[in-house]
């Protein structure tokens, strides 16, 4: 059987090779050669992306089956109302529209606490 290592290492180097020479060739390029490479490979880079959080999509309860599995070992940790790892660091890397997708929860939590310490309650 072959080692995981023999596999996954080439597999990597790879990956991140592609991304360098990607990247070094935007540098390089002058706008039209830019325009030509954007075309041809945003539309990759977006499908690869899909084709990674597709597998991190969560299930009926909104837990990522493959970041869950990491935890799962903990037989008793109470899991927390964290989100996937992958889709926070493709929102990290993608920009500052996070405040579109939560809702901060505060002022609910804050009605409940005004109501228990108020006097007439």
């Amino acid at each position: 059987m072959l080692d995981r290592d023999t596999i996954v290492g080439p597999l990597q180097t790879s990956v991140q090779r592609r991304l360098d020479d990607l990247a070094r060739s935007v540098d390089l390029a002058d706008r039209e050669q830019a325009a030509d490479l954007a075309a041809r490979e945003i539309p990759l880079l977006v499908e690869a992306l899909r084709a990674t959080l597709a597998t991190h999509a969560p299930d009926a309860r909104g837990h990522c089956p493959v970041c869950r599995s990491r935890t799962s070992r903990l037989l008793f940790r109470r899991r927390g109302r964290t989100p996937c790892r992958a889709y926070l660091a493709a929102q990290l890397s993608l920009g500052p529209a996070i405040e579109d997708v939560v809702r901060p929860r505060t002022k609910h939590l804050r009605r409940r606490r005004t109501a228990s310490l108020s006097p007439l309650g």
